[in-house]
Protein backbone atom coordinates (compact mmCIF):
# COMPACT_ATOMS: atom_id res chain seq x y z
CA UNK A 1 0.00 0.00 0.00
CA UNK A 2 1.24 3.48 -0.62
CA UNK A 3 1.92 6.20 2.14
CA UNK A 4 -0.16 9.66 1.58
CA UNK A 5 3.64 11.41 0.00
CA UNK A 6 3.28 8.81 -2.84
CA UNK A 7 -0.28 9.33 -3.56
CA UNK A 8 0.33 13.15 -3.70
CA UNK A 9 3.61 12.39 -5.84
CA UNK A 10 1.61 10.57 -8.29
CA UNK A 11 -1.34 12.86 -8.63
CA UNK A 12 1.17 15.87 -9.09
CA UNK A 13 3.16 14.12 -12.03
CA UNK A 14 -0.75 13.10 -13.67
CA UNK A 15 -1.30 16.60 -14.23
CA UNK A 16 1.88 17.64 -15.17
CA UNK A 17 1.27 14.81 -17.94
CA UNK A 18 -2.41 14.42 -18.72
CA UNK A 19 -2.74 17.12 -21.26
CA UNK A 20 0.43 17.14 -23.33
CA UNK A 21 1.66 13.18 -22.90
CA UNK A 22 -1.06 11.06 -22.94
CA UNK A 23 1.07 8.21 -22.67
CA UNK A 24 3.28 9.41 -19.66
CA UNK A 25 0.31 10.46 -18.07
CA UNK A 26 -1.22 6.90 -18.44
CA UNK A 27 1.95 5.21 -16.48
CA UNK A 28 0.19 6.26 -13.09
CA UNK A 29 -2.73 3.65 -14.08
CA UNK A 30 -2.81 -0.29 -13.75
CA UNK A 31 -3.44 -2.09 -17.01
CA UNK A 32 -7.04 -3.13 -15.62
CA UNK A 33 -7.88 0.47 -14.37
CA UNK A 34 -11.34 1.51 -14.66
CA UNK A 35 -12.23 5.04 -15.98
CA UNK A 36 -15.64 6.03 -15.32
CA UNK A 37 -17.43 9.48 -16.01
CA UNK A 38 -20.77 9.59 -13.92
CA UNK A 39 -22.34 12.54 -15.41
CA UNK A 40 -22.19 10.81 -19.18
CA UNK A 41 -22.43 7.53 -17.93
CA UNK A 42 -19.07 6.64 -20.01
CA UNK A 43 -16.76 4.11 -18.52
CA UNK A 44 -13.62 2.25 -19.94
CA UNK A 45 -11.95 -0.83 -18.65
CA UNK A 46 -8.06 -0.89 -18.71
CA UNK A 47 -5.83 1.65 -20.10
CA UNK A 48 -5.48 0.47 -23.48
CA UNK A 49 -9.34 1.69 -24.19
CA UNK A 50 -9.31 5.31 -22.08
CA UNK A 51 -5.30 6.25 -23.77
CA UNK A 52 -7.16 5.35 -27.09
CA UNK A 53 -10.53 7.76 -26.02
CA UNK A 54 -8.00 10.34 -24.82
CA UNK A 55 -6.17 10.29 -28.30
CA UNK A 56 -9.57 10.79 -30.26
CA UNK A 57 -10.80 13.27 -27.71
CA UNK A 58 -11.70 16.15 -29.93
CA UNK A 59 -10.21 18.63 -28.02
CA UNK A 60 -6.56 19.92 -28.90
CA UNK A 61 -3.96 18.57 -26.05
CA UNK A 62 -2.15 21.33 -26.24
CA UNK A 63 -5.02 23.98 -25.26
CA UNK A 64 -5.99 21.64 -21.85
CA UNK A 65 -5.17 23.18 -19.08
CA UNK A 66 -5.97 22.21 -15.60
CA UNK A 67 -5.61 24.36 -12.32
CA UNK A 68 -6.13 22.25 -9.06
CA UNK A 69 -7.58 24.00 -5.79
CA UNK A 70 -6.84 20.94 -3.71
CA UNK A 71 -5.68 17.34 -3.39
CA UNK A 72 -6.98 15.26 0.06
CA UNK A 73 -5.63 12.20 0.08
CA UNK A 74 -5.13 9.13 2.01
CA UNK A 75 -3.03 5.85 1.38
CA UNK A 76 -5.59 4.15 -1.35
CA UNK A 77 -7.96 7.66 -1.94
CA UNK A 78 -7.13 11.04 -3.42
CA UNK A 79 -9.93 13.78 -3.90
CA UNK A 80 -8.55 16.20 -6.85
CA UNK A 81 -10.92 19.71 -6.40
CA UNK A 82 -10.17 21.07 -9.59
CA UNK A 83 -11.31 23.60 -13.07
CA UNK A 84 -10.39 22.05 -16.80
CA UNK A 85 -10.39 24.57 -19.50
CA UNK A 86 -10.09 22.92 -23.12
CA UNK A 87 -10.20 26.13 -25.13
CA UNK A 88 -7.70 27.96 -23.12
CA UNK A 89 -10.59 30.58 -22.29
CA UNK A 90 -13.66 29.13 -20.53
CA UNK A 91 -13.60 26.67 -17.12
CA UNK A 92 -15.42 24.10 -16.05
CA UNK A 93 -15.43 22.74 -12.14
CA UNK A 94 -15.22 19.20 -11.06
CA UNK A 95 -13.53 16.52 -9.06
CA UNK A 96 -11.71 13.46 -9.43
CA UNK A 97 -11.44 10.18 -7.12
CA UNK A 98 -8.54 8.67 -7.97
CA UNK A 99 -8.76 4.97 -6.17
CA UNK A 100 -5.21 3.92 -5.60
CA UNK A 101 -4.44 -0.27 -5.65
CA UNK A 102 -0.78 0.02 -3.93
CA UNK A 103 0.95 3.36 -5.81
CA UNK A 104 -1.08 3.05 -9.05
CA UNK A 105 -4.66 4.44 -9.97
CA UNK A 106 -6.87 1.20 -9.97
CA UNK A 107 -10.35 3.44 -10.42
Amino acid sequence: MADESTVLETVRRYFEFVGADIEHAEEIYHDDAILEFPQSGERFEGVATFTEWRRQYPADPAQVRFRIRRVTARVDLAVVELSASYDGTSWMQGVQLLEFRGDKVAH
